[in-house]
């Protein structure tokens, strides 16, 4: 039975010391977390899963389509060695971290989803290479330790489209390696740079410098990134990325027989039953937009800043929670609840104007209402939810249109018929001159007429 398991492959354990002889199969804790993206998904929208550039890891290692990036890698990770200054303090890094990568190469194979066709080495050196340029890259984008003239002199970091698209390759769910890899190469990288560059190397993790590159894409602030990245752990790019935004406690009620997936009513109509939409202006609660309250019959809702790549990232954090089986779909409900209240343009304009969805509308690869309210549509095709996250939301929302006797409501209903009214009034009755005229006289005879009534009356009833 010694010829059971498979190098690199081995899920399954022999445990031959039963004392009568038998052989039992016990399976190993596995480390399972870089997955293929579901078909049914990556049919719907193929390049919002597939990397444009550069490949990371083993799965997109041989398409022809990004070849060209390997050599960038390669000179980000000489430059990631170059900032060890002595040369012999840098070969012997290079070799730590080589050693380092080929001991645990193993268990990072563990960590994808389907079996990996290279040997150890093959895959190490990917590890070692990848693993060095994203590094590189996290480093340079947050200028520690980098001169001025360095940021010109390179043709990535100062490139603003080759920057947006690396930013929708490196949250790809099958362009990952593990992140304790990184975490590996960066410890042995600080051990060994000169101060004062190691100091700056002590005060960020992996983490903190990974969401500093990405938070252009997803509209954060550096003071939110680091406030919460100092805890912050995860098993690869993407899983850093979901758990970012997750609440700290997770109190919302998950039921598996609850059908509730959204709101039972679109934006505009739960606007005419009383329900108002604010965005919060909170700092640090307007970048978590996860964070969504509902008291006094208002819905408090963080903006979400819409960009170039919040549709391929959202749609692969989508992807890994389809994939996870320990992994809470809050994600995936949120794009549900959006779904909900975006039935047309005119619910995103609303919300637009109240600062809960923020979008380009100047020109260019701006987005239209009617953009945006198809692409929460679209990103729920396919998408199977094992549970929804806001439900408890949801039923008070629901609910609260019955409760009729509540005056803020009644104001509400009222604010939001007089809005219409005084909408309705120029675009019916003032398109043309002539019904323009028509209004005018109406409104001046209904005065005389009004006057005529009030000294009839008068003159019936003398002081």
């Amino acid at each position: 039975m010694d010829g059971l398991s498979t190098r690199g492959d081995d899920r399954w354990a022999v445990d031959e010391s039963e004392s009568k002889g038998g052989v039992s199969f016990v399976e190993k804790p596995s480390n399972l977390s870089i997955y293929k993206v579901p078909n049914k998904l990556l049919e719907l929208k193929e390049d919002a899963y597939t990397p444009s550039i550069v490949s990371i890891g083993p799965f997109h290692h041989n398409n022809k389509a990004v070849p060209a990036f390997e050599e960038h890698k390669r000179r980000y990770m000489l430059l990631l060695f170059m900032r060890i200054s002595q040369a012999e303090k840098s070969k012997s890094a290079l070799k730590e971290c080589a050693a380092a990568i080929l001991e645990m190469e193993e268990e990072a194979r563990r960590c994808y989803s389907e079996k990996i066709g290279l040997d150890e080495c093959e895959l190490a050196e990917i590890l070692l290479v990848d693993g060095c340029f994203l590094l590189e890259l996290f480093l340079k984008y947050s200028k520690i330790g980098n001169h001025e003239e360095d940021k010109v002199e390179d043709p990535l970091i100062n490139n603003a489209r080759t920057i947006a698209t690396l930013q929708h390759d490196l949250a790809l769910l099958e362009n990952q390696i593990p992140f304790s890899v990184l975490k590996t190469l960066f410890d042995i990288i600080k051990d060994h740079v000169p101060q004062p560059l190691r100091s700056s190397f002590t005060k960020h993790n992996v983490a903190t410098l990974a969401l500093l590159f990405f938070k252009s894409a997803l509209g954060l602030s550096s003071q939110a990134i680091e406030s919460k990245s100092s805890n912050l752990s995860g098993k690869h790019l993407l899983d850093i990325l979901h758990n970012f935004y997750l609440p700290i406690s997770d109190k919302s009620h998950h039921d598996d027989d609850d059908p509730i997936n959204g709101f039972e009513n679109c934006t505009a109509q739960l606007l005419k039953t009383g329900i108002q939409f604010e965005g919060k202006t909170d700092t640090a609660q307007k970048e978590n937009f996860l964070d969504i309250k509902f008291t006094n019959g208002v819905v408090k809702m963080p903006l979400l800043e819409i960009r170039e790549a919040t549709e391929s990232i959202f749609r692969n954090l989508i992807a890994f929670e389809q994939c996870s089986i320990d992994t809470s779909h809050y994600i995936a409900s949120y794009i549900f609840l959006m779904r909900s209240l975006l039935n047309s343009s005119h619910d995103a304009e609303i919300l637009h104007h109240r600062k809960i969805i923020g979008y380009d509308l100047s020109g260019g690869r701006s987005r239209s209402h009617e953009d945006v309210s198809t692409l929460f549509k679209s990103m729920c095709d396919g998408v199977v939810l094992k549970d929804f996250c806001f439900s408890d939301l949801c039923t008070k929302v629901n609910k609260y249109p019955r409760s009729w006797l509540d005056w803020r409501r009644l104001r509400t209903i009222v604010n939001v018929k007089w809005r219409e009214y005084m909408i309705a009034l120029p675009r019916d009755y003032f398109t043309n001159p002539w019904t323009t005229i028509s209004v005018i006289a109406a409104i001046v005879l209904l005065g005389f007429t009004a006057l005529q009534t009030y000294y009839a009356v008068r003159s019936y009833y003398p002081h």
